[in-house]
């Protein structure tokens, strides 16, 4: 008996492919900040809100750091505005010490001038002061010697006068009556002021005599 195939007039189906199932999706994990969404329209807040105490420590807080930065910010201020004062002063004080520098010489160059000017009239006084108080001291000996003319006999020893024209002389006679007679014209001259006898001796040689007295000065000025 032979086996026959007997043919299959059914068509083959092909079998169906798997597709990969895809997954749902999942919603967003929420975080600390972010409210979980619900199905409600409100979110849930999970930072508490803050108890009046702590809002006014805040406030405070606030108030504090505010104070504070205002109280730099004047501090500030008064610093620039010392600096700046003490910049201004010492500029003024610089002008000043310059124009007194200024002032200081001028005031020394005049006083320079006026001590050379003191110096200069000084030495012109004093020039005028020597010349109205100087003599002649030639004049005066020649008028001690014209008048010893007049008397026989008299020489003199030693004489001296000073500035004030006050004299002392002393000298030798033939006698007494010489001497007498010098002492007269001594003291009629219209040139002696005052005049005195001093002391008078005699010996075998003859007689000595000490005078003293006072010249009259514009007699014997220098012209």
């Amino acid at each position: 008996m032979n086996n026959q195939v007997i043919p299959n007039n059914n068509p083959v189906q092909a079998t169906p492919v798997a597709q990969p199932v895809k997954p749902a999706p999942q919603s967003p994990t929420p975080t600390l900040a972010q409210p979980m969404s619900s199905g409600a329209s409100e979110g849930v807040n999970l930072i508490p809100s803050l108890t009046k105490e702590q809002v006014v420590h805040v406030k405070r807080k606030n108030t504090l750091n505010i104070g504070s930065i205002l109280s730099i910010i004047a501090l500030a201020s008064v610093a620039i505005a010392i600096v700046g004062f003490n910049i201004v002063s010492k500029s003024q004080l610089n002008s000043k010490q310059s124009s007194l520098k200024k002032i200081e010489r001028s005031v020394k160059g005049k006083m320079d001038k006026i001590i050379s000017n003191n110096i200069i009239l000084d030495r012109v006084n004093l020039y005028k002061e020597v010349k109205e108080n100087s003599f002649s001291h030639k004049a005066i000996i020649e008028y001690f010697m014209e008048i010893t003319s007049r008397v026989v006999g008299i020489t003199y020893d030693s004489f001296e006068i000073s500035e004030s024209l006050d004299f002392k002389l002393s000298g030798k006679g033939p006698d007494l009556e010489q001497v007498a007679r010098l002492w007269y014209l001594f003291g009629v001259d219209e040139n002696i002021e005052s005049v005195l006898l001093k002391g008078v001796s005699k010996s075998a040689e003859g007689s000595t005599f000490d005078f003293e007295g006072k010249l009259i000065l514009d007699n014997f000025k220098n012209e």
